[in-house]
């Protein structure tokens, strides 16, 4: 039964997938701390943790807290940093068939844009997802994907700066508001 999927069909290169089955961003790591665990060449595509041109070392625990309906969490994109990803972990992707999906995260338009042309020509990365829905930081993420227009400028900026498929990570928009 073939149950690939083709995510970025007028893309150039296009990012065809397997299966639809792909890890959300932030809840699977680099995808390396998994593949001795799980066979990762099963997955359609790896979206990894959130990556910001800086390394970053998140919120002060704690981050986690249990709830009757489930966990809440306030990691803060605790990440490496856009230099050590592309020295340490794009390598290793390489190798993979699965396609790895960058999550990228800035404080501003400038960043993302910023962090989306450093990854261009990266073997190991096959698309761009933007992270606009983060609600764990002081700037950026869900300031963003809340205000369509927000969402819209960066979006453009980072599809500006690469070659690569752009998906965006949306955030639920308590009210449209312009901006």
């Amino acid at each position: 039964m073939n149950l690939s999927v083709q995510l970025a069909p007028g893309h150039r290169t296009g990012l065809l997938l397997a299966n639809p089955v792909m890890t959300a961003s932030g809840t699977f790591g680099y995808g390396t701390e998994y593949s001795h665990l799980f066979d990762i060449r099963k997955l359609g595509a790896i979206v990894c943790k959130g990556t910001t041109l800086e390394p970053r070392e998140g919120n002060m625990q704690p981050r986690l807290a249990e709830t009757p309906c489930g966990v809440l969490n306030s990691i803060g994109l605790q990440n490496i940093g856009v230099e050590a990803l592309i020295a340490e972990k794009a390598p290793v992707w390489a190798g993979w068939r699965v396609p790895v999906i960058v999550n990228i995260a800035g404080r501003t338009v400038d960043e993302y844009a910023r962090l989306a042309a450093r990854l261009e020509g990266v073997a190991g990365i096959s698309a761009i997802e933007v992270n606009i829905s983060c609600p764990n930081v002081r700037a950026g993420g869900a300031e963003f994907g809340t205000k369509p227009r927000s969402a819209a400028r960066v979006t453009a900026a980072v599809r500006a700066a690469t070659s690569l498929p752009v998906v965006a990570k949306l955030t639920r928009i308590p009210a449209i508001s312009p901006g």
